[in-house]
């Protein structure tokens, strides 16, 4: 966004200059003859000394992410949108939980069309909140891109590193990194605490599992056969509910409490024991749990 002038004492690097400039952005060549025009790819060819790159339009390369971060802090700039310089991360909240709800749906919808202008609101949202907190000396928003990359690649060091997979398990290897990234996390950590109760179960159980943490179910009367029936039934089970003068989400959200306790004694245990939770076998996990229970 503002003039450079590069001096050729050697090639330029044209892959990384791509990144900021695009193809036909004019550039300008100095030598000793004078100025002349040069494009992005005849620069490095040229015998001029130095070569001017004039500053790029904010808004020229609408399909990056960095112009959608430049338009969030257009409208947060003080000749910028009232409402948007209004906004804080709590008044954000949820608008931001509104888009991920509105982007799941056109997932579920099979609209593709309606899935790309969604995810677009919702990468919006994530441009406002970085912005937001550079404006607060924090971070911005390639700062949370280069944190996630470092975070993929250091979760995958089976594709990135061609390490083997411990044990062949790939799960049990990204839970265990997982857990050496979040320091005193437990298994159960990074589930955020205001999902809705049937999803939380879900993530939950999904994460105790991969440690073959199975807690002992009740033992229903029909059989769980196919996802309508599914849906009936806890659909029923909600009416039972609420006929009892029952809250089901409530009753839920203390189920998973009590499961995320009784998961924190098992991990307590382990570490009494001097065991990683990886390796107690499925048997043994059934009896650690039984040993646990209140």
């Amino acid at each position: 966004m503002r003039a450079v002038v590069l001096v050729l004492d050697a090639k330029p690097d044209v892959t990384v200059l791509r990144k900021h400039y695009p193809p036909d952005h004019p550039l300008i060549a100095v030598d000793a003859f004078g100025e002349r025009p040069v494009t992005l790819e005849s620069a490095g060819a040229s015998q001029a000394r130095f070569v001017v790159f004039p500053p790029v339009d904010p808004y020229v390369d609408l399909a990056s992410v960095a112009a959608i971060s430049r338009i969030a802090e257009r409208l947060r700039a003080p000749d910028g949108c009232p409402w948007d310089r209004e906004q804080t991360h709590a008044s954000l909240r949820p608008h931001l939980l509104e888009e991920a709800y509105e982007a799941l749906e056109a997932l579920d919808s099979g609209d593709l069309d309606r899935l790309r202008d969604e995810l677009g609101d919702l990468l919006f949202q994530i441009a406002i909140h970085a912005q937001l907190a550079h404006e607060e000396g924090a971070f911005d928003i390639a700062d949370v891109a280069r944190r996630l990359g470092e975070k993929l690649i250091r979760r995958h060091p089976h594709v990135f590193e061609g390490v083997a997979i411990e044990g062949g398990d790939l799960l049990a290897q990204w839970e265990r990194i997982k857990r050496e990234e979040r320091a005193g996390e437990g298994v159960l950590g990074g589930v955020p605490k205001d999902l809705p109760a049937l999803f939380a179960a879900e993530r939950l159980q999904e994460r105790a599992a991969r440690v073959r943490m199975v807690p002992p179910r009740i033992d229903l009367p029909v059989d769980v056969d196919d996802p309508e029936f599914l849906g009936e039934l806890l659909f029923d089970l909600v009416g039972a509910a609420r006929e009892q003068g029952f809250d089901a989400e409530t009753a839920l959200r203390e189920a998973n409490e009590r499961f995320m306790k009784h998961v924190a004694r098992v991990e307590t245990r382990a570490r009494t024991d001097g065991r990683a939770l990886e390796s107690y076998s499925a048997d043994e996990m059934r009896a650690l749990w039984d040993e646990t229970t209140q």
